[in-house]
């Protein structure tokens, strides 16, 4: 079968050879993509296979990657990392690769020019680190991000702050991802004291 099939491929003669393997039933589906001379594409496959043309698929493989549509936003997408620790809050956007954006784009608690020098423990704190970023990432021109919250803290505290990163970005928010790591089993805790 090798050699008949490698034979076709050779020679001039193929619309003779690919009638006579059409009367064959063996070889019929491998003349359904045999050209023939007098058309330079494909021929129509069986009707319960996929019958959209190779060609279409030619041009898509060999397009620039910049004019096929990008399907999934979060490959271009900018990243926000929101951590909530207990004492203290940072707010940082990163590029998909995870590097800083240059240009301050990174900001903790006691960053904040309306919260110099007051406490950095409330709730009220984290969600205006959290628009202040927001509205210098919406300076920079940034189009749409990807939020990632780390922090062993209760969701209110992660929602609002999401929410006043929202408030002050004003754009478009791809998708939204708690990042907090949680053990399987843990470390071992400490020895419990005898009383």
């Amino acid at each position: 079968m090798y050699s008949a099939i490698s034979y076709l491929r050779n020679s001039r003669a193929l619309s003779s050879a690919s009638s006579l393997l059409r009367g064959d039933g063996g070889f019929c589906r491998y003349a359904s993509y045999l050209p023939s001379p007098a058309s330079p594409g494909p021929t129509k496959v069986e009707p319960d296979r996929n019958s959209r043309p190779m060609d279409y698929l030619r041009t898509v493989i060999n397009e620039e990657p910049s004019q096929i549509s990008r399907l999934n936003n979060d490959e271009n997408a900018d990243c926000v990392h929101i951590k909530l620790l207990r004492n203290n809050t940072f707010v940082t956007v990163t590029d998909p690769n995870g590097n800083t954006k240059i240009g301050g784009l990174k900001a903790s608690s006691g960053m904040v020019p309306e919260l110099k020098g007051g406490p950095k423990l409330s709730r009220y704190v984290a969600e205006a680190t959290s628009e202040h970023v927001g509205r210098k990432a919406r300076e920079m021109g940034l189009r749409s991000v990807v939020v990632k919250v780390n922090g062993f803290s209760f969701f209110k505290k992660k929602r609002q702050a999401i929410m006043s990163f929202k408030e002050g970005f004003g754009n478009s928010i791809v998708s939204i991802e708690d990042t907090t790591r949680k053990p399987h089993n843990g470390c071992r805790l400490p020895k419990k004291r005898r009383i």
